[in-house]
């Protein structure tokens, strides 16, 4: 995918690293090549990648301006 930035704050951070690093996030996000509409909210998409090592991986974004704000991720 394309983005310019990836938004982190105190609040994702700790949120969206639950089960997966920053690291394992910021990689899936940079590796993807498509994602998919969240089914409930307009401003937010799945993306379906995997990491620099090869995980499997489903991270939840906020789509902002040229960016995205991780909200949460799993290994798939």
């Amino acid at each position: 995918m394309i983005f310019d930035w990836i938004e982190w704050d105190e609040h994702n951070l700790d949120h969206a690293t639950q089960r997966l690093t920053a690291e394992e996030i910021e990689q899936a996000i940079w590796n993807a090549d498509h994602m998919l509409p969240h089914r409930e909210q307009v401003d937010r998409a799945l993306i379906r990648s995997t990491t620099d090592g090869g995980k499997a991986v489903v991270v939840i974004v906020q789509l902002v301006t040229d960016g995205v704000r991780p909200i949460t991720g799993w290994e798939a």
